[in-house]
């Protein structure tokens, strides 16, 4: 597995037109992604889908990309997009092809309930972002990248009881600043995506 920060030397390089970076980062993270968007209901194809068109939006927009961020929230967020775009078009395309009401209603539904979702998901990796440095590494490797404690020492070359402390850290920050905002805890919509 690798840290936090090798995905920033890779996205500094992939800013920069790098083709292995592009194919490094796409092999680590097209798994997930595909996992993710099933998760989200979608067949096999629209998550294949899903998958391509999350990295060429990351290829084409790569001299954008910040490697200060966190790369693997960047591709939450452009996944959510294109979900909530899909779901939307396959609602359009049961109109007008005058399929059963209830089924219309159950993909709307479904595409309000991705618009949540994803707003609440954007508005969740605002909060990791404003985590002290340290912090917010540990809380991204067990939570997004879903390294183990001991994992989480190793990589940082910290004690294991230091991790325990910043993960309890950054959940009392993370847990104040999600109820002031009263958005959907941070930690369910994290859990979804494991």
């Amino acid at each position: 597995m690798t840290t936090c920060g090798e995905d920033a030397v890779h996205v500094k390089e992939l800013r920069s037109g790098s083709e292995s970076a592009f194919n490094f980062l796409y092999a680590k993270y097209a798994l997930k992604i595909y996992s993710t968007s099933r998760k989200m209901s979608l067949s096999h194809e629209d998550a294949e889908g899903v998958v391509q068109e999350t990295f060429i939006k990351i290829w084409k927009n790569r001299e954008r990309l910040d490697p200060s961020l966190s790369f693997n929230a960047y591709l939450l967020s452009i996944l959510k997009s294109i979900v909530v775009r899909l779901c939307q078009r396959n609602a359009r395309q049961l109109l007008q092809t005058n399929e059963w009401v209830s089924t219309i209603d159950f993909i709307a539904n479904q595409t309000e309930d991705e618009l949540i979702y994803a707003e609440m998901l954007e508005a969740s990796l605002r909060e990791v972002e404003k985590l002290p440095p340290r912090q917010r590494e540990v809380f991204m490797l067990k939570r997004m990248e879903s390294f183990s404690l001991d994992e989480i020492a190793e990589k940082l070359n910290i004690s294991k009881k230091t991790v325990k402390n910043q993960l309890v850290e950054a959940n009392k920050f993370l847990k104040t600043r999600i109820k002031d905002r009263e958005i959907i805890a941070l930690l369910m919509i994290l859990s979804l995506l494991d």
